[in-house]
């Protein structure tokens, strides 16, 4: 798999968090070995549901140009 971030390679890895409210200490996710980007089911997840936006779509429709 490639890091979405920088294309770097991703190795799967067992990450620990200890500060995890829901009392689940470690879980199996992806790591990208360049850059550090860690990718687990909950961020994939929420990456699926949200749509990514363009860059000044939304500022073109916000500030009509006054003629």
């Amino acid at each position: 798999m490639t890091c979405v971030r920088c294309s770097g390679f991703l190795n799967r890895e067992r990450i620990y968090d200890f500060f995890d409210d829901t009392g689940q200490f470690e879980f199996w996710g992806w790591c990208c070995l360049n850059c550090g980007a860690i990718i687990d089911t909950v961020i994939a997840a929420n990456r699926r549901q949200t749509k990514p936006t363009r860059a000044g779509q939304a500022d073109a429709h916000k500030h009509p140009i006054a003629a």
